[in-house]
């Protein structure tokens, strides 16, 4: 593809030439960037040209974590979001249950107790009397707890006897030991009892949740998922259906496979590669399994969870560093995330060398973490948009004065901290802008707080986009090739319909994108 663009604003994240009004592309590659009449000059007959007045031009949207095939797969699910009370949740599982046979499971995902009238935790009884024939599974939010039925408990063989499984917790009723029905960490114990999809199932996710992120402007992700849906994606990419840049993480579990596979560090595709570890340090605010230094400000008796401990978490870095992986440590809470990078430290001193880590969510830490957070050059990888519906559990949960550290976005920046943005989609929208939104004002979309949550941690628009584009690029070790808009680099760009630096940040989560752009072709237009 020869195409020029005229006449848009573009931010190219690249600080020698910060703003631009025109660029040229030759087949996958930018070669030209700059003022219209230079980018007239450098076309030819068969360029194609494009004038987009209005527009804002951006590096592609990079969404940095989210669970790519399993954003497909909930578009398939009972959507459990937004609901305002359990009996509403139960409403919509109900309609379900009618459209389904007896013994098929019934699956849902997004309920959020916390966004409930009563906040109240459901029990498999809520589901009981709604699903008599079907084993049920309905996903939390974070997607770190489950709510099951008696009908799931029994298919997994889960009674007041099966012991909870290293790093998770099976809820039991103080009085008689019976399980409530919410697994903590511990969803492989169901799973595994639900027949999997197969791989022409699991393609078919994979293209939905394409679609979606073409829509919103994604040009690429980095995706925390196992083999299984890698092998739904190669099968994608060798049909030529693969049209994002989807960068894989992959767990400890699945390393020997992928090496006999033939998957290697840095190795793969323009379209699919693979190059970090994904290990859990803890598990989530909402599901109170985070890891954290102090107790819970709403439950003095309960600390969180440690998914690994300190040891396992060294031993399995080690491993990685082993074959040449980087390590990605989800880590939630603030002793999580000590943990996570003191296990770092130590894992270096076997197998010193560059290594480009990188710690997923980092919702709240302690200050005296940051320097060795900056010494060690790991990446922060965050998702402002859960903002919107921690702030409020956030300050219940693990209080005010604690939360000045939470979600403190300026702090790591301040501390020069490399910082990636991402949705962890399905857990939210995959849009970016619903990000952006969040990261410059703090508040949900209901402008709550009023004054913004914490209003010192705000981000500028410009360091917001760096988030989605360039240090997204330099994680994957691909900062050669993308995540700013200068020639020689890959094609990928997003444009949207209005320039949001000339917007009120309210109104950008109802800007759409006008194109987007992968690797010079036109994959999405509005």
């Amino acid at each position: 593809m020869d195409l020029a663009l005229f006449s848009t604003r573009i931010f190219t994240g690249n600080p020698i030439q910060p703003w631009a009004e025109a660029l040229k592309i030759e087949d996958e590659k930018i070669t030209h960037v700059g003022r219209n009449e230079e980018i007239e000059l450098a076309c030819g007959n068969k360029t194609e040209k494009m004038g987009l007045p209005g527009t804002l031009t951006t590096p592609g949207m990079v969404d940095a974590h989210c669970h790519f095939v399993s954003l497909g797969r909930a578009f398939q699910m009972i959507n459990l979001r937004d609901a305002s009370s359990l009996d509403e949740i139960r409403e919509r599982i109900q309609q379900a249950v009618a459209r389904s046979k007896p013994g098929d499971w019934i699956l849902g995902r997004g309920w959020n107790h916390h966004q409930w009238l009563d906040r109240r935790e459901p029990t498999r009884r809520d589901l009981d009397d709604i699903t008599p024939h079907n084993p049920a599974m309905m996903v939390r939010a974070c997607g770190h707890s489950i709510w099951i039925n008696s009908l799931a408990l029994e298919r997994a063989g889960v009674t007041r006897d099966t012991a909870d499984p290293y790093g998770g917790q099976i809820d039991r009723d103080p009085g008689s030991g019976e399980p409530t029905g919410i697994l903590r960490e511990a969803r492989d114990i169901i799973e595994e009892h639900i027949p999997p999809p197969t791989l022409e199932a699991r393609k078919q996710m994979a293209l939905a949740a394409q679609e979606n992120a073409l829509q919103n402007g994604i040009t690429g992700v980095h995706t925390c998922e196992t083999l299984t849906e890698w092998e739904a994606l190669a099968a994608l990419e060798a049909e030529g259906k693969l049209k994002l840049r989807i960068y894989h993480l992959l767990p400890p579990d699945d390393l020997d496979k992928a090496a006999e596979l033939g998957i290697t560090a840095g190795g793969g595709s323009s379209r699919l590669w693979f190059n970090h570890v994904k290990l859990f340090a803890d598990g989530s605010l909402g599901s109170g399994t985070a890891l954290m230094h102090e107790p819970y400000s709403d439950d003095p008796s309960e600390c969180g969870i440690a998914c690994l401990d300190r040891e396992m978490l060294e031993e399995l870095i080690r491993l990685a560093y082993s074959l040449g992986w980087d390590a990605a440590i989800h880590a939630i809470g603030d002793l999580a995330l000590t943990n996570a990078l003191e296990s770092i430290e130590a894992a270096r001193r076997d197998f010193p060398g560059e290594h480009r880590d990188r710690i997923e969510h980092v919702q709240i830490f302690r200050p005296e973490d940051l320097p060795l957070f900056h010494e060690l050059g790991v990446v922060a990888s965050v998702q402002p948009v859960f903002l919107g519906t921690d702030w409020s559990p956030a300050d219940k949960r693990w209080g005010y004065e604690r939360c000045r550290n939470a979600y403190a976005w300026k702090s790591l920046l301040q501390a020069n901290l490399r910082m990636q943005f991402g949705s962890d989609a399905p857990v939210e929208s995959i849009n970016p802008l619903l990000g952006l939104h969040a990261a410059v004002t703090r508040q949900d979309l209901n402008g709550q707080p009023s004054d913004g949550w914490f209003p010192d941690q705000r981000l500028s628009l410009a360091d917001s986009i760096l988030g989605f584009t360039s240090v997204a690029a330099w994680n994957t070790r691909r900062e050669d090739r993308l995540g700013t808009i200068e020639p020689g680099k890959w094609a990928d760009l997003t444009i949207f319909e209005q320039d949001l630096f000339d917007l009120s940040p309210n109104d950008w989560p109802s800007v759409n994108p006008a194109m987007t752009i992968v690797h010079g072709e036109v994959v999405y237009r509005a």
